[in-house]
Formats: structure tokens, sequence, C-alpha cells
């Protein structure tokens, strides 16, 4: 669908000066036409809100497209040309095509904070990830077998301890009452045992330990950060009632996740929307008689994804529901993982029901009948 062009592509700044600049020129627009202003702005991580959030609190409407979904109409057009011209002309053409087929809203300002403080924790978490990532391959080189005796090596104790022997020589002269502090007795004679037998790469041993100790103290920082975030996440979360904290395996670490990235439930009329929203949806391949599911889409959140994986992992346990499901799946076959996905799946049908009719979740009765009839072959 076309529509007739009534100005050229303009280019603005961000700013509230730019912003009433531009707001004024499309009333202009609008005067003159007698017709609505409806706005289409593309999805560009964060650097779209500012405008989005000047424009709604406005009480204009406004439309926010996913990148894909404007990669599928510019991949329609015979030359390849991008500019910011076509990019605006483009977002325009398709505005005019679905903006009344589907009127999806932002997240709630009341969850916003919500989920960038999930957001944030995430962020964290792949940060100590690279950093025990790193300190393993350190002590590997200059203190073979040090990690094999810790569960966790970003863990209080083992950081205090490296921070003061990260060497076989120094832990060797490290007296044991001193040793102790860290670890119990049992570790103590397993570390010595260790430093006694261990050949270290010499060559670069200054650089290496240099960075263990900048390592140390990384992961302590992130760590207490990490703590701080999770306070903030507690905070916000108990201030929102919602029906999500009643099932079993959506705790206080996937349930603000889940709450946060799905945002109002209204944007979902179904949910298998959610199911794709989250990228959980099986891919499918079909050509003549041919049909087959390969692995999940893992479009859309994949923060969701994860916070879905994991709560479906810990309710093939606790969940009545799930646990039921998840057997079903595996008496058809299913490995365990791709059992727990479809566990995932169920798991947004619950979440939809749940939020969608704002009530709590309860256990139907063949479900108990179910998990008795199992408890008892067990």
């Amino acid at each position: 669908m076309e529509g007739t062009e009534l100005i050229t592509p303009t280019k603005y700044g961000h700013g509230r000066e730019e912003y009433a600049r531009f707001l004024g020129e499309a009333k202009t627009v609008a005067s003159v036409t007698g017709g609505r202003l409806l706005f289409g702005i593309e999805s560009t991580g964060i650097y779209h809100l500012p405008l989005y959030d000047y424009l709604t609190k406005r009480n204009y409407q406004v439309r926010v497209f996913n990148g894909l979904e404007l990669c599928g109409m510019r991949k329609s057009r015979i030359r390849k040309t991008k500019t910011d011209p076509i990019d605006a002309r483009l977002i325009a053409g398709y505005l005019l095509m679905c903006f009344d087929k589907d009127k999806r809203s932002p997240v709630p300002f009341e969850l916003r904070n919500l989920r960038e403080f999930c957001r944030i924790r995430e962020r964290l978490l792949r940060k100590s990830t690279r950093i025990k990532n790193q300190l393993t391959r350190d002590l590997d080189l200059v203190f073979p077998g040090f990690t094999g005796v810790f569960s966790d090596i970003l863990g209080k104790k083992c950081l205090m301890l490296l921070e003061q022997a990260c060497t076989p020589t120094e832990l060797m002269n490290m007296p044991k009452e001193v040793l102790r502090k860290y670890v119990p007795e049992k570790k103590v004679v397993e570390l010595k045992k260790i430093s006694a037998c261990a050949i270290p790469a010499s060559n670069f041993n200054k650089s290496i330990v240099f960075e263990i100790g900048s390592l140390c103290r990384q992961a302590k920082c992130i760590l207490e950060e990490m703590l701080r975030v999770e306070k903030e996440i507690d905070s916000e979360y108990s201030q929102i009632k919602t029906p999500l904290q009643s099932v079993p395996c959506i705790g206080p670490g996937t349930g603000p996740v889940i709450l946060a990235e799905i945002g109002d439930i209204k944007n979902f009329d179904h949910p298998k929307r959610i199911v794709g929203f989250a990228g959980i949806d099986p891919v499918i391949k079909e050509s003549g008689k041919s049909r087959k599911e390969c692995r999940i889409s893992k479009r859309g959140s994949a923060s969701l994804r994860c916070a879905l994986y994991q709560a479906a992992f810990a309710g093939i346990t606790c969940n009545p529901v799930l646990k039921v499901y998840y057997n079903k799946k595996r008496s058809e076959g299913k490995t365990h993982r791709d059992a727990v996905v479809c566990c995932a799946r169920k798991l947004c049908y619950i979440i939809y029901s749940v939020l969608s009719n704002n009530r709590v979740f309860y256990v139907p009765s063949h479900i108990i009948a179910s998990n008795a009839q199992m408890n008892k072959q067990d």
C-alpha cells in the first residue's frame, strides 16, 4: 500500500528542541490534510525510547517495528540501496499497511525498571562467567590441579585465598593454621599435596600471577554488585501484585524476568504468541509430503527463553502439571532436553492463563490423580 508523500525525509537530532521541531512540522502536515497523526519507529535497542516516550506522553499513537519486519520489506525491493530516506519511506509504507492490525503496547512503565534490573543482573552474570573462564585458564598454567579442589573458584573463600597465595610455592609456604581460615582440614591436606606435585608453566609466571590478582579483585566487585542488583529486583518485584508468583517452579529468580519480558499480557492473544516471542517455537521445514521440525527458532527475547527453560527444568520435579507432561514426552521418545523445552512451551500456556485471567494457579484433579499413581509406582 502506498500513500502520498507530503514532505521529504528530513533529519532531526535528539533533544527537546529537535523533538518539538519534528512534532511541530508533523502537526502542520496533519492540519493541512485534516488527518490524524500516526507514528512509526524502528526498534533500535534503546535509542528509539526517548522519542517514543516523548510522543506517547503527548497521547500520540506510535507503532514500534521490529527490525526483522522492516528487513523483510526491504528485501522485497529490487534495488539494494539502503539510505535513511529510503528507510523512512519504508516505515511509512509499512505503517499504512499494518498499524490497525497489530497494536502492541510496550513494556508498562512500572515494569521497565524491573526489566532493566534483570538485564543488568544478566550482564553482570556474563561478565563473571568470562572472568571465571579466564581465571581457570590462568590457574591451570601456574597452579595445575587447584581448580579441581573447589566447586566454584569464584566463591568468597577461594578468592580470598587466591589473593594471598596463587602459586604452588606460595601455598606450600603458607602455614596450615592460616590456610584453615579459608578451607576445611580435608582441603588443606589436598591443597598441600597438589602444591608439592604441581609443575607450573614458568615462562610467564609473573604476568599470569598479576592477572590472577586482577581477576580476583574484579570478581569480588562484580559479586558485590550482583547482590545489590538482587536487592533492587526483590524490592521492585515485591511491589507488583501478580498471580505469577503462585505457579510452582517460578521463583524469585525467574519470576521477575518472565513478568518484565512479557510486559502487557494483552499484547498476546494466544499462548502460542508467547512461545514465539520467547523463541522456543520449532523451526518447521515443509515441502510436498516432507515435513520436519528442527531446532527451536531462538527468535525473540533470549532473556525470557532462558528464564522459561530454567523454570521448566525446576518444574519437572516441583510442578505437578509439568511433571506429568515431562514424563509423557519422555515416554514418547523425547530426549531429556527436548522434553524440558516442551515443558517450557507448556509453561507459556500456564503463564498466559494465570496472567490473562488474573487468577492463581491450581492443579487440575486429573493431574493430582496421575501424580498419585506415579508416586505409587515409584
